[in-house]
This record gives C-alpha cells, sequence and structure tokens, in this order.
C-alpha cells in the first residue's frame, strides 16, 4: 500500500481510538463498512483456551490487502472481538485474521484466514472461521503451534523442558496445570487448592522429580475399598524413556507410575510398565514421601535411574506428570497436568511432554 495511504490511515486511527476505520485517502473513492459498520469476530473455542490456560498473552491481528490495520491483546473471557473496518468499495479486499501468542518479545503465529471481499460486497464470512484450518509449526516438532499452546508446550523448541544437570535440589521448575476436562472426574472439588510445582534435575545417572503438592485434604478411600487408586489423591509420573510415540504404551520402556498418598506406595499398572524390557514393575525406582514440611502440604521425591528405563543424556525423553485431587471420597474430583491435555496421558504416550536431560 503506497506511502500515503498510510500517512492518512494514522492521522484517521488518532482521531477514531478505541474503533477502527480504515478508508482511501482519495475522498472520491466511496467505502463500505463490513457487518455493517461493526465486524464481530468470533472467538473461537480452542483460542479461548489458550488465552485462558496459557501463561503467554493472546493477540489477534486485522490485516487489509496485505497492510496490518490492527493489533490488540485478547482476554481469557472474550467471546468475540468487535470493531469498525472500512474499505475501498470499488475493487476486491483481502482480509486477513491471525492469532498469535505472544512468547517473550516474538509473536507465534497460532492460526489465521484469509478472505478475499468481492468489490460492493459488506459481509466478511468471520462466522465460518475455523482455527485450525491453517496450521504452523514455528520449532519444527511436528507439533503445530496451536496445539502447543493448548497443552503448554515449549511454542519455539522441540524440546518442552530442558533439565540441567546439578548436584543441589534446584533444576527446572515447573507447574501443573489445569489443561482441560477430566472425563472421570466428577468436577466438584470443594477445596480451591495453591499450584503444585515440579522440579527436575539429574546428576547423570538418574532423573530426580520432585513435587511441591498443596493439597490440604487426604482421601484414600478408594484405593481401601476397591483398590481404585485413579479415584484417591495420587500424583502420576509418565515416561517415555527414548520418546518413541508410540501411542499405546510399548512395553518397552513406556511407563506410568502412580505414588498413591494414602499409603504412600508406587503402583505400575498392568501393561503400562509392570511387564517392560526395561525396569519391570518399577523395580528399579526409589521413592520418598515427606508430609507437613517447609511451604508444601506435601512433598515427593522420585529417583528414576536413566540405564534401567532407557534414557540417554542430551536425547528426547517423553515425560508427563499429573495430580489426581479428590476432597470427599468416591469419584476423583479433579486431574491437572504439566502438558496432557483431556486425561489422555494415561491412555497415548504422544501426549508425553518432551524434555532433555543437558
Amino acid at each position: 500500500m503506497p506511502d500515503i495511504f498510510e500517512r492518512c490511515f494514522r492521522k484517521i486511527a488518532l482521531l477514531t481510538l478505541p474503533l477502527l476505520s480504515v478508508v482511501a485517502c482519495d475522498s472520491s473513492q466511496q467505502t463500505v463498512r463490513l457487518s455493517g459498520g461493526g465486524m464481530s469476530i468470533p472467538l473461537p473455542e480452542n483460542l479461548r483456551q489458550v488465552a485462558s490456560l496459557s501463561d503467554d498473552q493472546l493477540e489477534i491481528q486485522i490485516s487489509v490487502n496485505g497492510n496490518v490495520i490492527r493489533t490488540r491483546p485478547v482476554g481469557d473471557n472474550e467471546e468475540t472481538i468487535t470493531t469498525v473496518v472500512n474499505i475501498p468499495a470499488e475493487q476486491n479486499n483481502e482480509i486477513t485474521i491471525a492469532w498469535f501468542a505472544v512468547v517473550g518479545s516474538q509473536n507465534v503465529l497460532l492460526a489465521d484466514i484469509t478472505e478475499v471481499v468481492p468489490a460492493g460486497t459488506p459481509e466478511l464470512n468471520v462466522a465460518n472461521y475455523n482455527s485450525t484450518g491453517s496450521r504452523f509449526d514455528a520449532d519444527g516438532d511436528d507439533l503445530n503451534n496451536l496445539e502447543e499452546a493448548l497443552e503448554n508446550r515449549n511454542l519455539l523448541s522441540e524440546f518442552d523442558l530442558d533439565v540441567p544437570q546439578v548436584n543441589g535440589f534446584g533444576g527446572t521448575v515447573a507447574y501443573i496445570t489445569d489443561n482441560g476436562v477430566d472425563s472421570n472426574a466428577s468436577g466438584d472439588a470443594p477445596e480451591a487448592d495453591e499450584d503444585t510445582l515440579f522440579r527436575l534435575r539429574h546428576n547423570g545417572t538418574e532423573l530426580v522429580v520432585y513435587v511441591c503438592g498443596q493439597d490440604r485434604t487426604l482421601i484414600g478411600d478408594s484405593f481401601t475399598d476397591n483398590g481404585e487408586f485413579w479415584h484417591d489423591d495420587t500424583v502420576f509420573i509418565y515416561l517415555d524413556g527414548n520418546d518413541s510415540d508410540s501411542g499405546d504404551y510399548d512395553q518397552v520402556d513406556d511407563f506410568q507410575l502412580a505414588f498413591v498418598r494414602s499409603t504412600e506406595e508406587m503402583i505400575v499398572p498392568n501393561g503400562k510398565g509392570a511387564s517392560n524390557q526395561f525396569c519391570a514393575n518399577g523395580a528399579c525406582v526409589s521413592h520418598q514421601f515427606f508430609n507437613n514440611v517447609s511451604s508444601c502440604e506435601y512433598e515427593l521425591n522420585v529417583f528414576l535411574p536413566l540405564n534401567e528405563m532407557n534414557m540417554a543424556l542430551d536425547s528426547a525423553i517423553g515425560f508427563d506428570i499429573e495430580i489426581v485431587d479428590d476432597d470427599n471420597g468416591n469419584l476423583r474430583d479433579a486431574s491437572s497436568t504439566w502438558i496432557g491435555f483431556d486425561d489422555r496421558s494415561d491412555l497415548d504416550t504422544r501426549s508425553f511432554g518432551t524434555i532433555r536431560l543437558n
């Protein structure tokens, strides 16, 4: 677009904030308003999830004929974005709506749609916007940016977490986040707990997982009654030693390790590590629970030997962690994870995050 148009737009925009108007500087050329003067852009549900679940800010960007006209942040409770867009009436006009996640100083494109509006047509068909139609992969890990944003992954690296080699118990800190609806939960957790965090470190021979849990009410009735520990307060660790992403647990180096708070024991379910080639029944794994100490309601240390679980330094390792919460007995009330979306890590190793031991 010529510089004269850009200068004209800047002047008009200053006069019309907070509404946006895009017009031609040639006053003899007619303009039309899209959607009768107000363009209400629906924010698709998965993008609303990104806005509410991710730490990264979400932005919408509107372009007319290849020129960015407006960029604005999107709040986590917004369902529509309303603005005014005027376009030249005597020509076809290309309108692009793009959604970005702001990661540090970078804008990472999640999805966009481009529609050509014929001359004299006052409607932009934004109602048919499908946020998953365009896919972009910023870090080349075969997961599109929108999927990664939904699952709390690193948008700019194939590794979701780099784990340093340290001797103290510092390590990399991450938070357990509520990433979706757990179909096996009652959803009526009466207790609002603080965020649980975990730290990872390694010493060249072991990957050490430290959990600082904030669940104040300890329930263990389902395990006592019928062995269904997944309905009690339990910490789950998921591991795929060589990050093969096989989907089903491969009976080689894929593990689901359950640490039951009420009994402080570890359980390895059948088909999910019990008969593995590496570390059958999790026999090589050790752990410790600590209760009512420091600023945590409980603490858990888990020691995972690298060689015995097919993990190698500077290689991709599949990893996830899940916290199950039961506050009143019977079915579990809530479940939250670091990466796994919609409670999938229990069934699908492809939903694990990816870590690297430096």
